[in-house]
């Protein structure tokens, strides 16, 4: 590969921290102390990114054609995915970290039509407002991150974190500034931050694809009124955005590098920016696991069956090969060798119907940590506009799904429609109990209630 003539200093020893800016075409690379003071000279690495799937790669490139990275190394990569979500509060409150990152997977998958099966997502809530809470989200491959945590490690560095470098939550020209607004021109959108001294930090993402963006980005800034200070911050998308006090451009190494810097201010911090920040996680998030497969409990039994199936047919397999050598050594016992072969024929059966097992449990496994996310789903798109679902609980082998209706009729078209899509799930779906409440002239409205039987899994007893 080649590189820029500005070259890295040789250091005696690595430095505290590296911030690694990585773009389609090239990287940009700064070294700081703890306290973010730029070491050395920032330098510029033909080093490029086209996607996640190869962001290992251009890690170990940089690693093995420079300086040290530093102990930790924070990468800011243009490409990574962000975006808003808006959840209802009441959804969402109390609940713990594994239901909310399922919740905001959920909504996302919906959004981009994109499966967040082995995704990864990290999350910053910006706002709780009308009854709605807005996260700014990110979301990147399990395997492509650890791919990139490897990579970082075999570098003899930590991986401090992963993110985009949109929204740096500090003023480009004055970090000290508490009112302030820029613009940020990134390849796929536009993101517009405020910092207001009362009302903190906010963030909107405009979508370069929509040909509404600028309609709505004028909107957007009428709406914050008078503003002590702007800023445009530009990088190689270039639009025709209103004039602002400041402007920077991502476009050779000076000017990056005193971005680069701003972002070590932040992130040397005691308190980290409000950004999601993807971590490689080591272990699995037992919540998560329990959230997803419908109870750890249903997850220990899958797997112990898996073990106990698996060394049967072992055991089994063995005892079919003695009675082959039992049946060759005892040919001259005509009368015992029927028996022999009965036994022989019954074992058989027993481990291809064991085999057949240790195949189909994985998909089994699979399924289980499916159902809720498949029951969310089911409500969400059976849901009559007149019915409104106020709690799911779960009671032993019970689903309880309540709420109200404004008619007589939704809750049983909501069952009628839960019981087409769960069946193949392992659930009964149950007639609805309703009650009028007779609040209106004319009847109504009614509260119900939904009952999910659990029916179990062929070959699982439910009894302790």
């Amino acid at each position: 590969m080649n590189f820029s003539s500005i070259k890295l200093p040789v250091l005696s020893k690595r430095p505290t921290l590296t911030l690694l800016f990585i773009t389609e075409v090239k990287t940009f690379r700064v070294d700081v102390d703890k306290a973010g003071v730029l070491i050395g000279n920032a330098g510029i690495i033909a080093a490029e990114c086209p996607n996640t799937a190869r962001l290992a790669d251009c890690v170990s490139s940089i690693a093995a054609n420079s300086g040290p990275l530093g102990r930790k190394v924070w990468l800011l990569y243009v490409r990574l995915p962000i975006t808003l979500l808006s959840l209802p509060s009441m959804q969402v409150e109390g609940v713990d970290e594994a239901t909310l990152v399922q919740a905001l997977q959920f909504e996302l998958e919906g959004l981009t039509g994109q499966s967040s099966l082995d995704m990864q997502l990290a999350y910053q809530l910006l706002s709780n407002q009308d009854e709605m809470s807005s996260y700014w989200v990110s979301q990147m491959s399990q395997l492509h991150l650890e791919d990139v945590h490897k990579a970082v490690k075999k570098a003899g560095s930590t991986l401090a974190g992963l993110l985009h470098p949109a929204a740096l939550p500090l003023s480009l020209e004055n970090p000290e500034r508490r009112d302030w607004l820029r613009m940020e021109c990134w390849p796929t959108q536009l993101a517009a931050i405020r910092n207001h001294p009362e009302h903190g930090f906010s963030l909107r993402l405009f979508a370069f694809d929509s040909r509404h963006w600028q309609t709505e980005l004028e909107r957007w800034l009428t709406k914050q009124g008078e503003v002590e200070h702007s800023e445009t911050l530009l990088n190689n998308k270039i639009e025709l955005l209103p004039d602002t006090a400041f402007l920077l451009h991502l476009n050779n190494v000076e000017p990056v590098a005193d971005w680069l810097l701003v972002w070590a201010i932040a992130l040397t911090q005691k308190d980290r920016p409000a950004a999601p920040v993807l971590r490689y996680q080591s272990k699995i998030n037992k919540d998560l696991l329990l959230m997803a497969s419908g109870g750890s409990l249903a997850l220990l039994l899958c797997a112990g069956h898996l073990s106990w199936h698996l060394y049967q047919a072992n055991q089994f397999t063995a005892e079919f090969s003695a009675l082959q050598q039992v049946e060759t050594s005892m040919t001259a016992l005509r009368k015992t060798l029927t028996d022999n072969q009965n036994k022989r024929d019954k074992l058989k059966t027993k481990i291809d119907k064991l085999k057949a097992d240790s195949e189909t449990l994985p998909g089994l496994i699979k399924g289980l940590q499916q159902r809720p996310a498949k029951l969310l789903e089911a409500l969400a798109k059976g849901r009559p506009e007149n019915l409104l679902v106020e709690s799911i609980a779960v009671d032993k082998d019970e689903v309880k799904i309540s709420g109200i209706s404004l008619d007589a009729v939704s809750a049983n078209e909501l069952a009628n429609y839960l019981e087409k899509q769960l069946l193949t799930l392992g659930w009964s779906v149950i007639a609805p109990a309703k009650k009028n409440m007779e609040l209106f002239v004319d009847g109504g409205p009614w509260e119900f209630e939904i009952k999910l039987i659990d029916l179990g899994v062929d070959g699982f007893s439910k009894k302790p």
